[in-house]
């Protein structure tokens, strides 16, 4: 058996490291991302070590369908994913080993890797979105998910269907909510001297947040959730 050298898996990365490219638009200019195919580590090695803050995460199975999956309502390139913890690097502090994990697909460094046959993703830890209880998460335990770092996830407050005048409005011309309750926060982000900070919001909180930020997700019943780092919220009610 013989682990994946640093110098290899250095190349791999720069190999696979996502390229940015500018799309433009009449209102404004908007960055997608392109990612290369899965590198296919050769047979001859058996394991994957990662270095630094890095965490290797078996993928989970895609659904045939989407009900009862976690539904995302960003564009495919956004739409985070989960998997269980295969190994991770010496310097990860806040996941372990068979945890399952929610995570952001399209991080800086993010790279697939094919391992034996089976798909895993190599990932840095702060990419990491939040924890489920178990494997094979679902919509339903959208509200179980537990942040990481300086995350909070949110229950998004409804849109307004209609106007004050009563003009029924369509999904295009509704308001994107800007607030929401909080329904788990994370433990806290180190600092430079390496203690956490814990956060200054907590579960029941009313919150006001930068619409534009987060990971967002639907459950079965059409509630919107959102994941998102404690900066982008801009003040407690």
């Amino acid at each position: 058996r013989r682990d994946i050298s640093t110098h290899t898996r250095t190349m791999f990365a720069q190999r696979m490291i996502a390229t940015p490219t500018m799309v433009s638009s009449r209102s404004r200019a908007t960055t997608t991302t392109t990612r290369a195919a899965a590198f296919e580590v050769p047979s001859a090695y058996k394991t994957v070590a990662p270095c630094a803050q890095g965490v290797l995460v078996k993928v989970a199975a895609a659904e045939k369908a989407t009900k009862g999956g976690i539904i995302l309502t960003e564009s495919a390139q956004r739409k985070p994913t989960s998997g269980d913890i295969a190994a991770v690097g010496p310097d990860v502090k806040g996941v372990s080993v068979g945890k399952t994990v929610l995570y952001s697909k399209f991080g800086i460094g993010c790279v697939d890797l094919v391992v034996g046959g089976e798909d895993y993703v190599l990932i840095k830890e702060q990419d990491l979105i939040g924890c489920f209880p178990s494997s094979g998460a679902r919509a339903s335990d959208i509200p179980k998910l537990e942040p990481c770092g300086d995350r909070v996830l949110l229950k998004v407050d409804a849109a307004a269907a209609t106007t004050k005048g009563g003009i029924l409005l369509t999904e295009g011309a509704k308001e994107k909510p800007v607030s929401g309750v909080v329904v788990a926060a994370g433990p806290g982000k180190a600092g430079e001297d390496g203690v956490i900070k814990p956060l200054t919001v907590k579960a029941g909180d009313k919150v006001i947040y930068f619409k534009y930020a987060g990971d967002q997700m639907t459950d079965e019943e059409g509630n919107a959730f959102v994941v998102l780092h404690e900066n982008d919220l801009l003040a407690r009610l």
